[in-house]
């Protein structure tokens, strides 16, 4: 079951989200805000967290752009897919700049916006077809990181073995059974990882991870 949460500033589009994903099984909405500032509150407080965020861009208050940096920050683990009617390069990559990993336009079908969660899940990044080639020139122009290249970066042994295991695309379940430690442990050194290598998504981790050898 992927767990999932909905930042969407439109009452009617809120209500579709819950119509068009009932009928899937594997799919539970646990959290619906209203805009990015309700979404952090309701993160703080939450029982359990989701696995993706479908995140609009243009709400009131707190852009989706502004409230996923903010998300990513304090809950690395989380992924994020932006979710929304703009196609414009400004949008895209400061999106895929505040840490999310995957930009989808509003006008695709459910079972493509569930296929691209499942792909989100699994190490992916799901993009809209008219959004793909203008990302792929955008990355092949930028640095996976803002870490320079010659400034080291101190990995402990615990997070050198967490990074592998990111790369190999285990799950945080799955690292937690295999080094015998509990998943918040997990998810704080992934947070530590992110951090050292001021990076915002796990796509942008593997990427860095690869391009500054750490794997060794």
């Amino acid at each position: 079951m992927i767990k999932i949460a909905i930042a969407e500033d439109n009452f009617i589009t809120r209500k579709q989200y819950r119509q068009r994903f009932q009928f899937y099984e594997d799919i539970k909405i646990i959290l619906m805000a209203k805009d990015g500032k309700n979404l952090i509150e309701k993160l703080s407080i939450a029982e359990e967290l989701p696995d993706v965020i479908l995140m609009d861009i243009d709400m009131p208050g707190m852009s989706g752009i502004d409230t996923t940096a903010i998300v990513k920050d304090k809950y690395p683990q989380i992924e994020i897919m932006m979710v929304t009617v703009f196609k414009d390069e400004k949008n895209i990559f400061s999106a895929i700049k505040s840490g999310a990993s995957g930009y989808l336009l509003k006008d695709i079908s459910t079972d493509e916006i569930v296929d691209s969660i499942k792909e989100l899940v699994n190490g992916g990044s799901p993009l809209s077809k008219s959004i793909a080639r203008k990302v792929l020139g955008y990355l092949q122009k930028e640095e996976p990181a803002n870490v320079k290249a010659d400034q080291e970066i101190n990995l402990t042994d615990r997070e050198i073995e967490i990074l592998k295991a990111i790369v190999q695309d285990d799950t945080e379940y799955a690292i937690a059974m295999d080094l015998g430690i509990s998943q918040h442990t997990v998810r704080s050194h992934v947070k530590n990882i992110y951090k050292k290598l001021q990076v915002h998504s796990r796509t942008a981790v593997v990427k860095a991870a690869y391009e500054r050898n750490l794997l060794k």
